[in-house]
């Protein structure tokens, strides 16, 4: 259990700290929190990249609108 305690804390870069699980029970319960905490932000920092790759693709598109319109005002 220990061995499986520090190498979870190891992937998911949580630090070792000064404060640590002593007996099994508290070890289990701190590998759950890591690995729910990892997954919490790993999806918090997906949804944000998506959120500003969507603002940045309706960007691009109002642009290219733009510059047809200019295009066509230019012609006429």
């Amino acid at each position: 259990m220990t061995s499986l305690y520090f190498t979870v804390t190891t992937i998911v870069t949580v630090g070792y700290g000064d404060i640590t699980a002593q007996n099994s029970s508290e070890k289990i319960f701190a590998i759950f929190i890591m690995i729910i905490g990892v997954i919490s932000f790993s999806f918090t920092t997906g949804s944000l990249a998506s959120i500003i790759s969507a603002l940045d693709s309706k960007e691009t598109e109002l642009r290219e609108k733009l510059l047809t319109v200019g295009d066509i005002q230019k012609e006429y």
